[in-house]
């Protein structure tokens, strides 16, 4: 266990890997599922505008899910404690607590875009901060960093 969280590394794991899984099945509810029930839990994307709350996570998830035909995530790594530099960021909205954990992952989310006439593959190298309800398992906040805008422009061929 890391001297870093309340919950064994392990756990940290599989409950990122959970997630991705979430993500991976093209399921809204499922991705839903994953996060905690309260008013301040949000979904981000780069710089822009946090998505708050569940249901509002679940109505973008599955709006993002009639845009991109599949998702397959390769987990590259996951970091539960400070490297060089202090990388796990704690002071990021919403504010983190001793009732939550923070921790960055790498993966290789690759999309799949199909606009009716081809079916556009997008590779794109994503990190994203995970801060995690101790007592649930469940995400209280989740960052996720990467191009998103190539997304947008496959679909719009």
């Amino acid at each position: 266990m890391s001297t870093r969280t309340a919950i064994p590394d392990a756990d940290v794991v599989r409950i990122i890997a959970a997630y991705y899984d979430a993500v991976d099945s093209g399921d809204a509810a499922r991705v839903s599922h994953t996060y905690l029930a309260a008013p301040t839990t949000t979904l981000q994307f780069n710089a822009d505008d946090p998505i708050v709350t569940v249901e509002a996570i679940q109505e973008f998830t599955a709006r993002f899910f009639h845009v991109v035909s599949d998702i397959a995530h390769t987990m590259i790594d996951i970091w539960t404690t400070p490297l060089m530099g202090n990388v796990v960021p704690v002071n990021l909205a919403p504010a983190r607590s001793a009732s939550t954990v923070t921790v960055v992952s790498t993966a290789l989310p690759t999309f799949s875009v199909d606009t009716g006439s081809t079916v556009t593959r997008l590779a794109l190298p994503a990190t994203s901060i995970f801060t995690i309800d101790i007592a649930s398992g469940k995400f209280v906040s989740v960052h996720n960093m990467f191009d998103i805008a190539k997304v947008y422009a496959a679909v719009n061929g």
